[in-house]
């Protein structure tokens, strides 16, 4: 588990997935924060208007030099005079797809279809780490269910 994200998937659909580079060539800057809407009125930037995005504004669809050119005017922006809030790069890689779902979602879990395969990410409270994970199989050995135990301790 990392960033309190833990993710499901199949062996050989993972070896697709694609964390950072995006699979169409396309990126989104999104930003938030106390100087969110003076940084909007400075870049011209609208709200996302993605499920889940309340309030965080930027651009969508980008080509991913353009976007990278904006991230840095708002970090340099930012940094110069000081405001508070966040900036995201988001390259549209699985991640950012499998992460749209996540923030849209009232339970935090999103899907992405790799290959012939589809891989689930949830969000958790627990953090990064280690935790044991348990395959039950029916008699014939097919795959029942997958458990992960979150626990401090054995």
């Amino acid at each position: 588990m990392d960033w309190a994200r833990v993710l499901f998937g199949d062996v050989d659909a993972l070896n697709i997935w694609q964390h950072d580079e995006p699979v169409d060539g396309l990126a989104d800057v999104a930003f938030w924060g106390a100087a969110a809407d003076e940084a909007a009125a400075t870049f011209a930037a609208p709200e996302l208007g993605e499920p889940g995005e309340d309030g965080v504004r930027g651009w969508t669809g980008l080509p991913v030099s353009e976007a990278m050119d904006r991230a840095r005017a708002l970090l340099r922006w930012k940094d110069e005079t000081g405001r508070r809030m966040a900036v995201d790069f988001r390259p549209h890689s699985h991640h950012w797809q499998i992460m749209r779902e996540v923030r849209a979602s009232h339970v935090e879990a999103g899907s992405v279809d790799l290959g012939d395969a589809r891989v689930l990410c949830a969000m958790t409270t627990w953090g990064d780490g280690y935790f044991p994970v348990i395959a039950d199989l029916d008699p014939s050995g097919d795959l029942l269910a997958v458990r992960v135990r979150f626990s401090d301790g054995p």
